[in-house]
């Protein structure tokens, strides 16, 4: 591999470890966020359709 490729490289896994270095850390907040959303969130109710052609009769 040429010198060039090798920092490429180098680049590559420092952008990933960066961008590990920040989400991981923020994943278990996102993760209680969605629990407590799921259980706080009411129930949805469907309404029937106020609208209904002929031919669904």
């Amino acid at each position: 591999m040429s010198f060039s490729e090798l920092v490429m490289v180098r680049i590559g896994h420092a952008v990933g470890a960066l961008c590990f270095l920040i989400v991981l850390p923020v994943l278990p907040f996102i993760a209680v966020a969605a629990a407590v959303s799921a259980l706080v969130r009411p129930d949805a109710e469907t309404p029937e359709p106020s609208y209904r052609p002929d031919w669904a009769e």
